[in-house]
């Protein structure tokens, strides 16, 4: 016979009729929750047979099971969320810990699903590279309370307070839009794979401020690649190619900034395969990772090197304080500032 389901957070919230945040801030804040919701979910629990998970940390001793901590990154392809994952990683090693690594594949509910997953495993924290706001992941976390940090991520609106880890991304798009200015790029391309990211929107903002600042002087355009990988840079570069065939020089971008390192190469390899512009004399590329690229690429990549393993190594120093002092624990925003490295994708 299956064992019965666990009646969860989310089964207290329909039975109630309310939200899975305002059951969460009766289970760890009631004096946000008014006395008429009290006893709603209050009746509810009492009638589902709901019981609160409580985390029961091992000590630190010798033979002892290391202590689980729950990584989902939103996409194991981009190389930003597997270097977030060796720094956090380190730092998991260095506290007998063990990191389990979960790929969301920029699903939002395939994230959600997942959260849930390590909830029922009852980690002792969650690190979360969210694709969106994500009010109801950081709600399921906390209700069962386990500690949750965002990466990549500022907190969502409407959710209780987390601490955050991030790259500075409008820093980032104003690094890259600086240095093409600087060497003197005019018409000058963002491309990336969506436009929904905060991330994206941050850099693509930077970007924005920057060329603003040329009054004028220097265009933007923005380019859907429609992916973050080698093929989906190549098949912008023929793009590209083929703009510059019909229309010539002067009907394409003198410099690109891409979102992703692998999408620089994919463009570098097309231009370089079928006789495209040169680079770069004719167009510069920028990348906005510091991936180490393993994909072929016919030149060194300029890029604006985001700061993941420490990203990741931060988040865990914030997790375990968060472990061992949740009554002191203050959650806050850490801001990593990313560094230009100049190769040979740019003029010097």
């Amino acid at each position: 016979m299956p064992a019965a389901k666990r009646v969860g957070v989310s089964d207290i919230a329909k039975h109630a009729g309310v939200s899975i945040g305002t059951v969460s801030n009766y289970l760890n804040y009631p004096e946000r929750v008014s006395d008429t919701l009290k006893e709603k979910i209050g009746a509810s629990i009492k009638e589902l047979g709901y019981t609160p998970r409580r985390n029961t940390l091992l000590p630190q001793r010798e033979n002892a099971v290391p202590r689980l901590i729950g990584y989902i990154m939103t996409d194991i392809e981009h190389s930003l969320f597997t270097f977030i994952h060796e720094g956090a990683q380190e730092v998991c090693e260095e506290n007998d810990l063990q990191l389990i690594a979960l790929n969301a594949s920029s699903d939002a509910q395939r994230q959600n699903e997942l959260v849930k997953t390590l909830i029922d495993m009852n980690v002792a924290g969650i690190l979360l590279s969210t694709i969106s706001d994500s009010p109801e992941d950081v709600a399921a976390a906390r209700a069962a309370n386990i500690p949750i940090i965002l990466l990549d991520h500022t907190n969502p609106r409407h959710a209780d307070q987390v601490c955050c880890v991030l790259e500075n991304n409008m820093a980032a798009g104003q690094i890259a839009a600086d240095e093409l200015i600087r060497i003197g790029c005019s018409r000058i391309a963002f491309a990336a794979h969506s436009f929904d990211y905060e991330s994206v929107q941050d850099r693509q903002m930077g970007v924005e401020k920057t060329i603003a600042r040329t009054h004028g002087s220097t265009q933007l355009e923005l380019i859907n690649s429609k992916g973050l990988m080698f093929e989906d840079g190549y098949q912008l570069g023929l793009d590209i190619i083929d703009t510059m065939k019909r229309s010539g020089l002067d009907a394409i971008p003198d410099g690109i900034i891409t979102v992703s390192d692998a999408l620089a190469a994919g463009v570098l390899s097309a231009f370089h395969d079928h006789n495209g512009p040169r680079v770069p004399e004719d167009v510069c590329v920028i990348g906005m990772e510091g991936a180490r690229l393993e994909t072929k690429c016919p030149m060194s990549l300029t890029v604006v090197n985001a700061p993941a393993i420490d990203m990741g190594r931060k988040a865990m120093a914030q997790m375990l304080d968060y472990i061992d002092n949740p009554a002191a624990h203050v959650h806050s925003t850490t801001l990593i500032e990313p560094t230009l490295i100049r190769r040979e994708s740019t003029r010097a």
